[in-house]
């Protein structure tokens, strides 16, 4: 078995033994492995093995979280381990830690293409998925407008690593916020 399909198997695990997936993160990564073939495609100079194996590695800090600990810096700890446990190459793995703890474009900043491609698929797999609107959903009577909005300005402010694609998915946020703004305006009470 490919340390890729390896990593696709720790990830499924964690949500099964969590019980649970209140994120959402299976769909969420089967999203962002479509767009990481595309990228990959788009950019074939990039080392897709670290690209592929970030993008199922980078959110398995997720479950279950402590509420002091950002799900980045406890999924690069659990990268390490199970990559070390997989005797995958050492300066691989660290081209695959960087990418998991620079994915959310906070207190690290992603510096390889890899990184990038990584934080640019993962906010860009939002655009393509039902997360936004199942924020609202499941905190309509929170009026969870503001966080979803910010939520989407960071997203599309992530997608400027890679600005010709960017420029590709303006109608596509732009008409996330329409739906939003419609969508809140309906009482379901």
């Amino acid at each position: 078995m490919s340390i890729i399909e390896e990593a696709k198997k720790y990830f499924h695990k964690m949500v099964q033994d969590f019980n649970s997936d209140p994120y959402g993160l299976v769909n969420h990564l089967k999203e962002m492995e479509k767009w990481a073939h595309f990228m990959i495609e788009k950019y074939p100079d990039v080392e897709q093995e670290i690209v592929l194996l970030s993008v199922w590695l980078h959110d398995i800090g997720h479950y279950p979280l402590p509420t002091d600990q950002d799900h980045a810096v406890r999924g690069e700890e659990r990268a390490r381990k199970f990559l070390e446990d997989h005797n995958y190459d050492d300066k691989k793995i660290e081209k695959v830690l960087h990418c998991v703890r620079a994915h959310r474009c906070r207190d690290v900043m992603p510096e390889t293409k890899e990184a990038k491609i990584i934080a640019f698929i993962d906010s860009a797999s939002h655009m393509t998925d039902t997360m936004y609107l199942d924020i609202v959903r499941e905190d309509k009577n929170n009026k969870a407008e503001p966080r979803v909005f910010a939520k989407m300005e960071r997203d599309f402010r992530d997608l400027s690593w890679f600005p010709e694609v960017q420029k590709d998915l303006s109608e596509l946020y732009d008409s996330w916020k329409k739906l939003l703004e419609a969508y809140q305006k309906i009482d379901f009470n």
